[in-house]
């Protein structure tokens, strides 16, 4: 049986890395209840920070999503969207650490370094998924579609499509501000106004676009 590549086995280690300390950062707390010791410290601003989170509930719902996240990339299951998935968590923990806590302990410069060096290698690893989305200009696909399809020709129905989509807004927003505890009577008929106005100057472009300009009449030319 041939070996594997240098690169599966590269990041192959680094995705398995990445699985581990994600199990262990999220494990570590719903089975333990493990929390850092910052959680403790007065003195310590991501403390306070962490405190606050748990009080909202937000620090145990990001535990559950590591560890989940783990287990998928565990098993090589959804990797690259794992790896995206958590880099905002990544990113932020490397801010506390590096630029918060960096002064408080020089610890805290590894910690923040090695979160971004794990999820980094294996955003790198898995990055020809990504290329699609470096592209400057792209057009418009359904989720089932994919990147290089061809898109729909632009027909009559182009028109039509523009102005539902602009009726949809008109519509939303006069709904939106049309609540019965926002608006009074006098308030009411102003929306009400604003918004045939609209309409009429739709209407009246889409006349203009539909039929063709007509051609100006030649001045007659006086007789000698």
């Amino acid at each position: 049986m041939p070996s594997r590549s240098f690169q599966w086995q590269f990041v192959t280690f680094f995705r398995i890395l990445f699985a581990s300390h994600l199990l262990y950062s999220g494990g570590a707390y719903i089975f333990f209840g493990w929390v850092p010791s910052a959680f403790f410290n007065p003195a310590s601003p991501v403390g306070h920070f962490m405190v606050e989170l748990d009080k909202v509930g937000l620090y145990p719902l990001v535990k559950y999503i590591e560890f989940t996240l783990g287990l998928l990339a565990l098993v090589n299951r959804f990797t690259p969207l794992v790896a995206v998935m958590e880099f905002p968590i990544t990113v932020m923990i490397a801010y506390l650490n590096i630029v918060v806590e960096g002064s408080h302990g020089a610890r805290h410069y590894y910690t923040g370094v090695q979160e971004l060096v794990i999820n980094g290698m294996v955003l790198l690893g898995y990055g020809a998924y990504y290329r699609s989305m470096l592209n400057i200009r792209n057009e418009p696909r359904w989720l089932w579609q994919t990147p290089d399809s061809q898109p729909a020709e632009a027909g009559a129905e182009t028109g039509n499509g523009t102005t539902a989509m602009l009726l949809f807004f008109v519509g939303f927003g006069s709904g939106f501000a049309g609540q019965p505890a926002r608006r009074s009577r006098s308030r009411n008929r102003q929306w009400h106004d604003r918004d045939v106005a609209v309409l009429r100057r739709l209407r009246l472009r889409l006349r203009r676009t539909a039929s063709p300009p007509k051609p100006e009449p030649k001045p007659a030319m006086a007789r000698p």
